[in-house]
């Protein structure tokens, strides 16, 4: 299986929150599947360069009211993550938690998203997205 990950970040969302979503669920790839983690890479001189990613990881845009269908559509993907509006409110990582388990999935509002899986099956579902501008 040829695996792609991609991150689909909210369009009206302000550049700087639009690179701290892609961090943060980059971050979580990164912790789900560290085999996308290439080896630290030594320069000429002999320091150590932490290993990066070994897999393109295209940013795409869409309409934020979009998101919600896209990640309920990617349910049978092997890796579905989101940033919730309720992480971009929350103080900490406890009431991030709170904030989440006081509504169902449905009353949260997506800011991104990040998907993977097979190529084609993550093409069929963003396939038309534009990447980031």
């Amino acid at each position: 299986m040829s695996f792609k990950p991609v991150i689909i970040l909210a369009e009206t969302l302000p550049l700087g929150l639009k690179a701290n979503f892609a961090a943060v669920l980059g971050m979580s790839l990164g912790q789900l599947r560290p085999d996308l983690v290439g080896a630290a890479t030594p320069t000429g001189d002999g320091a150590e360069i932490a290993g990066i990613t070994t897999v393109a990881l295209p940013i795409l845009a869409a309409p934020a009211d979009e998101l919600p269908g896209i990640y309920a559509a990617a349910e049978a993907l092997p890796i579905r993550l989101t940033y919730l509006e309720a992480a971009f409110k929350a103080r900490d990582y406890a009431d991030y938690g709170a904030r989440v388990a006081a509504a169902p999935l449905a009353d949260h509002a997506p800011q991104a998203i990040l998907l993977g899986g097979p190529r084609k099956a993550v093409d069929r579902l963003c396939g038309r997205l534009p990447l980031l501008r």
